[in-house]
C-alpha cells in the first residue's frame, strides 16, 4: 500500500469522508490514481442507503464546490483577453448594476482576488434563478481594495460579468473558453439525472429542506441561483481537474489557456491575513501545500475538494472527497488529510 492509499484508508476509517479519489501527475503524466468508498453511502445520518452507489473510481464526478471559482476566473480572464483587455478594467463597464457609488470603483481584478469589499456569503437561499434579488441587493460591506475577504458574493458577480461580456450563460462560456480547450469532457454544471450513479452524494440538507443532495449542487446559494453560478456548481472528475492544474503548471506560452490567463492565475496580487498570497483565482503558498513548495498554486472546495500544482515545476495533485456526506465534518480534519496527500506526493510516495 502506498502512502497516498494509506491516507485515503485512514480518512475513510476515521470518518473524515466516505469516498475520495486522488490523482497525481509528474511532468504531465499521471503517475498515481487511487480511490476509496462508493458514490452513495447514506440515506440519512446513521441510515445506510438502501441503494448503495457503485465504487468510487477515476470516472466519479464530485461536486467541486469552490473549485468552480478557478473556472470562473479563467473564463472571465479569457473573455477579457479576447477583447485585448485585462483584469484592471472597472466592472461598471461590463455590468450596469455597478453604475452606483457603492460599486463604481470595483475592478475585475478585485472581484477575482477577493478584495472588492463584499461579504463572504449571500444568505438569501430562496430560489432566485435569474439572480434578480442578488443583483438588486448584493453590495460591498467595505471599501474596495482595502483588505482581503474570501467572498462567494464577489465570484457570483464575476460569473455575471462573464455572462455580460460573452453574451451567453456561464456554463456555455466555461465550456467554450476553459473546459473544451483543456479537454475537460467530464466536467460541467447541472449534470443530467442519468449520471447520478457516477456522482458522489453530498449532504442531507434541512435549510433549505432539500433532503439528501445527490447530483445537484451542494452550495445553497448556487442552488438558489439555478445551479450555475460563479462561486460553485461544477461537477467533475479528478482526471479533468488534473488538466486544469497542468494548464497552470506549464509555462504560459505552452498552456492550452491564453498566456495572460495563466500569468494572472499564478502571480500574487494580494496577501491574505492567514498567510497565503492571493492570485486571480487560486491561492499561492497555502499551508497544506507546503510539501510542494512555497510557490504552489492551489484552491479548495467546501465539499472536500482540492487541487494544487507547481507552476514551472513538475507535480500536480488533485484530491476530491465528499466530506459533507451525510453531514459536514470539521474542516480541520480534511485540511490535515490534504496536507498528508501533498506531502506524500512531493516525497514520491505516490507511486
Amino acid at each position: 500500500m502506498t502512502d497516498v492509499e494509506r491516507v485515503l484508508e485512514d480518512g475513510r476509517r476515521e470518518g473524515v469522508f466516505p469516498a475520495a479519489v486522488v490523482a497525481i501527475a509528474v511532468d504531465g503524466d499521471i503517475v498515481a490514481e487511487h480511490a476509496v468508498g462508493a458514490t452513495r453511502t447514506w440515506d440519512a445520518p446513521g441510515v445506510p442507503t438502501a441503494e448503495p452507489g457503485p465504487p468510487t473510481d477515476t470516472t466519479t464526478r464530485f461536486d467541486l464546490a469552490s473549485l468552480t471559482k478557478l473556472v470562473t476566473a479563467a473564463t472571465l480572464l479569457a473573455l477579457l483577453d479576447e477583447r485585448g483587455a485585462d483584469a484592471a478594467v472597472p466592472v461598471v463597464g461590463i455590468l450596469p448594476e455597478f453604475d452606483i457609488p457603492a460599486l463604481q470603483g470595483i475592478t475585475v481584478a478585485q472581484l477575482l482576488s477577493h478584495t472588492a469589499g463584499f461579504a463572504a456569503e449571500w444568505h438569501d437561499r430562496s430560489p432566485d434563478p435569474c439572480a434578480a434579488r442578488f443583483r438588486a441587493g448584493a453590495r460591498p460591506v467595505d471599501a474596495s481594495g482595502t483588505g482581503h475577504r474570501y467572498s462567494c458574493v464577489g465570484y457570483i458577480w464575476a460569473g455575471l460579468a462573464a455572462e455580460a461580456l460573452g453574451e451567453a450563460s456561464l456554463d456555455v462560456l466555461a465550456r467554450r473558453h476553459v473546459l473544451t480547450p483543456l479537454g475537460m469532457t467530464d466536467t460541467d454544471f447541472t449534470p443530467p439525472r442519468s449520471l447520478r450513479p457516477r456522482i458522489a452524494a453530498t449532504e442531507l440538507q434541512t435549510d433549505p429542506p432539500r433532503g439528501m443532495v445527490h447530483g445537484e449542487v451542494h452550495d445553497e446559494t448556487a442552488w438558489a441561483l439555478g445551479g450555475v453560478a460563479g462561486n460553485a456548481g461544477l461537477f467533475g472528475t479528478a482526471r479533468d481537474l488534473l488538466r486544469l492544474a497542468e494548464a497552470l503548471r506549464v509555462p504560459p506560452e505552452l498552456s492550452a489557456l491564453p498566456a495572460s490567463v495563466v500569468r494572472a492565475m499564478t502571480s500574487p496580487v494580494a496577501v491574505a491575513a492567514d498567510g497565503y498570497a492571493q492570485a486571480l483565482g487560486p491561492r499561492i503558498g497555502e499551508s497544506w501545500t507546503r510539501g510542494l513548495g512555497r510557490r504552489a498554486v492551489s484552491h479548495t472546495g467546501y465539499t472536500g475538494t482540492a487541487v494544487a500544482t507547481q507552476p514551472g515545476g513538475r507535480r500536480s495533485v488533485v484530491f476530491l472527497t465528499n466530506r459533507v456526506h451525510p453531514l459536514r465534518t470539521p474542516p480541520d480534519a480534511i485540511t490535515a488529510m490534504r496536507r498528508r496527500v501533498t506531502d506524500a506526493a512531493a516525497a514520491g510516495g505516490d507511486q
